[in-house]
């Protein structure tokens, strides 16, 4: 990088003017690089010049007085180029000599006032020197510091995301475990239903096809109306299909608060001309109230598509 193009860019790091990648590679650069400082340095004393001098724009003006501004030792530097600049126009004004001669004096340092800030200049780089060269060990400590925290915070924070990453993948094992196990013994009450059908004959209700297969638009199919007689203790549930495109079927039963009263795994069977999933339920899981049957599909117990629902109110009498 050209000398140019360095000042110009410490100058925009020090307005605060850079971009987080830009800024974070000055100060690297600054921690781990000694002649980095003294450029630093330089850099800074320019832009005390300038705006001591008037030389800054108005926008620069701002970034200097809300970003440069930001400590301590840097607003005592300006204080004293400020005092300076003042001490040397009055005395400069109040001289009437040529500039040659001004210039002569300089170099032979006869001018009382230019002795004055000499001198003034020469103490306060021996008393201000060590304390910005402490100041400055004292950002590069809290600066490593600072990285060193961030560092630490973002190995905690992956540590933690993986530490959630294996907690979901149990519970999801776990609640897919559940699932099977409860579709697994739906379908084991269903044998049982169907070997104490003939000791017990049960109340069949037909619901069709249900409410995806049937409605269109925005309409959906009128909840069937089922009766269940005093002293029932079977209710049989038919539900036609269409097709019959899956080896199981999911059946899952909801009550009017959406928990579920009862889901299994089972198979179609032929009714009538065409096939269907008949449920088998005891009567003691219902009360009188509004349920909702959703059946779905699957080749392979773990991706179901849905086909369709049934809507109905049940009456105990």
């Amino acid at each position: 990088m050209q000398a140019s193009e360095l000042e110009n860019k410490l100058a925009r790091y020090l307005l605060g003017e850079l971009s987080e990648r830009e800024r974070i590679e000055i100060e690297d650069r600054y921690l781990s690089d000694g002649d980095f400082f003294d450029e630093m340095s330089v850099a800074e004393d320019e832009l005390i010049d300038a705006y001591v001098r008037g030389r800054l724009s108005g926008k620069d003006r701002e970034l200097f007085d809300q970003n440069f501004l930001c400590s301590a030792a840097r607003r005592e530097r300006l204080k004293s180029a400020q005092a300076l600049m003042r001490f040397a126009d009055t005395h400069g004004a109040a001289a009437h000599i040529s500039s040659w001669q001004r210039f002569l004096s300089i170099l032979s340092f006869e001018s009382p006032a230019i002795r004055l800030v000499l001198a003034t200049g020469f103490m306060l780089l021996i008393i201000g020197g060590p304390l910005v060269v402490i100041q400055m060990n004292r950002l590069r400590s809290d600066l490593k510091g600072l990285q060193s925290d961030q560092v630490a915070r973002n190995q905690r924070e992956k540590e933690l995301e993986q530490v959630l990453a294996q907690q979901r993948q149990q519970n999801e094992a776990l609640t897919k475990g559940l699932d099977q196990e409860r579709n697994e013994r739906g379908h084991l009450e269903q044998e049982l239903a169907r070997l104490t059908e003939q000791q017990a004959p049960p109340v069949t209700f037909g619901l069709g096809f249900g409410e995806r297969e049937r409605s269109s638009g925005s309409t959906s199919t009128p909840a069937a109306r089922v009766t269940v007689p005093r002293g029932a203790e079977l209710i049989k549930l038919q539900l036609d299909l269409l097709k019959d495109d899956f080896k199981d079927y999911l059946v899952i039963l909801e009550d009017v608060q959406h928990h579920d009263v009862w889901r299994g795994l089972l198979q179609s069977t032929k009714a009538g001309r065409g096939r269907a999933v008949v449920v088998r339920l005891p009567s003691h899981l219902f009360t009188t109230g509004q349920y909702r049957l959703a059946l779905s599909g699957t080749n392979n117990k773990s991706d179901y598509e849905v086909i369709s629902e049934f809507s109905f109110d049940l009456i105990k009498k």
